[in-house]
């Protein structure tokens, strides 16, 4: 049950309320604050006792239907959900069930034990009861999809550990996901170990990771990311400053 209570001065402003003496209307209040979520009090004649209140002062709280009365001694406050700005699903469902199920609830939120007005109570119980369950369903698929985001980001972020560049990583992860690369891994993985080694690679002639990934670069020739040059002659001469300088002045 909650600490703090609410009045509503559409309630307690009305002259039918303003009419009775002060001291039903104080045993109003003092009802008002010890509700339940649903505005059921289990022991108003203990409160009547705690402020001195008479039996005619709950009578008249009765004959002006401020509170609703039940066989068992429990009442309800016959505007608590207009006072508090109810919401049945952020609510602590009261114990007193036997006489909830007894109520109708209008449309502007009042109880009233007329069938013919509102919507039956019980039923408010089993459609909150569905809300719930839904509600319960919708965060089990939320938490899967989180679970699997985050299996797939794991897999993008051994992708971005090992590329060279790193800029614009929150659109290369776009990317990574609408081509659905996670089944690629392991061949972009091993391109990119031997693409390191490669000329082009060495002198930091390396595409944006985004490029990269969206033109599809590991199916790239890696001989065609070294220098012809160095391709074509011998091996002994390969990286070699004077040949490299006789090549380059023809």
């Amino acid at each position: 049950m909650a600490n703090k209570r609410m009045l509503s001065a559409k309630i307690i402003d009305r002259d039918a309320f303003l009419d009775m003496p002060q001291t039903s209307q104080l045993l109003y209040f003092h009802l008002a604050m010890r509700v339940d979520d649903d505005g059921f009090v289990g022991n108003p004649k203990n409160i009547m006792r705690m402020i001195g209140s008479a039996n005619n002062d709950l009578t008249i709280l009765f004959t002006k239907k401020f509170i609703i009365g039940f066989e068992s001694g429990v009442i309800v406050i016959k505007h608590h959900r207009i006072n508090n700005n109810w919401d049945s699903y952020n609510c602590k469902r009261t114990q007193y069930l036997k006489e909830f199920n007894q109520l109708n609830i209008k449309e502007n939120g009042a109880y009233t034990l007329d069938k013919k007005q509102g919507l039956l109570a019980q039923t408010e119980i089993r459609l909150k009861s569905d809300l719930n369950k839904s509600l319960e369903e919708k965060r089990r698929e939320e938490n899967r999809i989180e679970d699997t985001m985050s299996v797939k980001t794991d897999l993008f972020n051994q992708f971005w550990e090992i590329y060279p560049k790193k800029e614009l990583k929150k659109k290369t992860l776009e990317i990574w996901h609408r081509k659905k690369l996670d089944s690629s891994l392991e061949v972009i993985l091993n391109f990119i170990t031997k693409a390191k080694n490669t000329d082009r690679w060495k002198k930091g002639f390396i595409k944006q990771p985004s490029t990269f990934l969206n033109g599809e670069c590991w199916n790239d020739d890696l001989e065609s990311y070294n220098d012809k040059n160095q391709i074509n002659r011998p091996k002994s001469l390969q990286n070699n400053n004077k040949y490299n300088k006789y090549e380059n002045n023809k």
